[in-house]
């Protein structure tokens, strides 16, 4: 899979819930990855529930795949909290767009722009990241997934 881009992913109301419940309900804790250029990023860790697996089992009738959940969790960042290019485990990360801006890249592939509501899937071992936001803050569900 190089990478796949569905706009318009959830239900709009759908959108607003999470949106409003990630930046109000969710307590972030501070990350930061091995780079040393990196300015680190607001990690959401919260509970695997109902929302999270009809969205996951929505994400695998979209792109057609059979999936098994690694992981998933949220991030938040705000104007210079800039991430470096990483890869994850599994086969297969999916990140989907819920509020604000700043681009999502590819690295050597693509810049993708920040759209509320889009989810982007790719293979995981593609070196990515995501770009802080110009104002505002930036928040993504990110899915981490083997192929069954």
């Amino acid at each position: 899979m190089k990478y796949t881009i569905i706009d318009n992913f959830l239900p709009e109301d759908l959108n607003s819930y999470l949106s409003n419940y990630l930046k109000n309900d969710i307590q972030f804790k501070l990350q930061s990855s091995v780079e040393e250029n990196d300015k680190s990023f607001l990690m959401g860790l919260f509970p695997y529930c109902a929302l999270m697996d009809f969205i996951f089992k929505k994400i695998q009738t979209r792109i057609q795949q059979q999936l098994k959940l690694i992981r998933c969790y949220s991030n938040l960042q705000y104007p210079n909290m800039n991430s470096s290019f990483h890869t994850d485990d599994g086969d297969i990360s999916c990140i989907y767009m819920v509020c604000g801006n700043g681009d999502f890249e590819l690295k050597g592939i693509k810049k993708i722009s920040f759209k509320k509501n889009r989810l982007i899937c790719f293979d995981a071992k593609t070196p990515h990241k995501g770009h802080s936001p110009n104002k505002g803050c930036r928040i993504t569900l990110a899915f981490k997934s083997g192929i069954i």
